[in-house]
C-alpha cells in the first residue's frame, strides 16, 4: 500500500528515500494525534521544560480537554476533505486549503483549540496526503482516531494497547492466502528487496517467495 507505479520509472536511489518517507509519515499521520495527547494530558515530564510551558501557555483560555480539542480538529479536518472531493475539481483544492486556514485561526481566536493542536493536526493531515493508496488511507483515518480515544484513557500505555491490537489484527490477516503483511512476515527476507528500499532491478530475479509461484524467476540475466 505504500508503493506507486511511478516507483519503477525512478532511479532506486530516489524512490528508496521516497518510500522510506512513506514509511516514517506513516507513522506520523497515524500515531501523532494519539502520541500528543498521551504526552501533554499524562506524561509531561517527556517534554522538555522549554517546549512544555510553550504548550501549557496556549493551552491558557481553552476550556477543553486536550482529547476534545484533538477529535474536534480531526473531525474539521475530515469535513474539509469530504467537501473538497464533492466540489468541483477547480475549487475543490481551494475550499480545502482556505477552509483549512479559515477554521483553524477561528477556532484559536474563539479559543476553542490551543495553537499547538492546530499545528499537530495540520502536520497529520498533510502526513496523510502522502499516502498512494486511498483506501489504505481510509483505514488510518479511522485507526487515528481509535489510536486517540485509546491515548485519552491511560496515555501512552493505551497507545501502545492500540497498536498492539492493530498489529496483531493485520497479522491474522491474509488475502488469498498471502499475509497481509508480507514481505515483513511469512518470507525468508529475500522478498525484502521491493519493500522499504527498493533495489535495482537486476538484484530482483526471483517473484516473491510468499506468492508461491511455479516459475521463481521473474526476469532474465540483465
Amino acid at each position: 500500500f505504500l508503493q506507486a507505479p511511478e516507483d519503477y520509472s525512478q532511479s532506486f536511489i530516489v524512490n528508496s528515500i521516497i518510500r522510506l518517507m512513506r514509511y516514517a509519515l506513516m507513522f506520523v499521520t497515524l500515531f501523532l494525534p494519539g502520541f500528543y495527547i498521551s504526552v501533554s494530558s499524562f506524561h509531561i515530564e517527556m517534554i522538555p521544560t522549554d517546549l512544555a510551558l510553550a504548550i501549557t501557555a496556549s493551552k491558557e483560555g481553552v476550556p477543553f480537554l486536550t482529547f476534545i480539542e484533538v477529535i474536534f480538529m480531526l473531525l474539521a479536518f475530515e469535513v474539509l476533505v469530504e467537501a473538497g472531493l464533492r466540489l468541483p475539481k477547480t475549487i475543490g483544492q481551494a475550499v480545502s486549503v482556505v477552509g483549512a486556514v479559515v477554521v483553524g485561526q477561528a477556532a484559536v481566536d474563539a479559543r476553542l483549540v490551543s495553537p499547538a493542536v492546530v499545528v499537530i493536526i495540520a502536520i497529520t493531515a498533510i502526513s496523510s496526503f502522502t499516502m498512494p493508496n486511498q483506501d489504505f488511507s481510509n483505514a488510518l483515518r479511522l485507526w487515528r482516531f481509535i489510536f486517540a480515544i485509546f491515548s485519552s484513557i491511560i496515555g501512552l500505555y493505551g497507545l501502545s494497547i492500540g497498536a498492539i491490537i492493530l498489529l496483531n489484527h493485520l497479522s491474522s490477516m491474509e488475502v488469498f492466502g498471502v499475509p497481509y503483511l508480507s514481505p515483513f512476515v511469512g518470507g525468508d527476507g529475500k522478498n525484502m528487496q521491493d519493500a522499504i528500499f527498493r533495489f535495482p532491478f537486476s538484484a530482483q530475479k526471483k517473484r516473491p517467495m510468499s506468492l508461491r509461484t511455479t516459475n521463481k524467476r521473474r526476469r532474465g540475466s540483465v
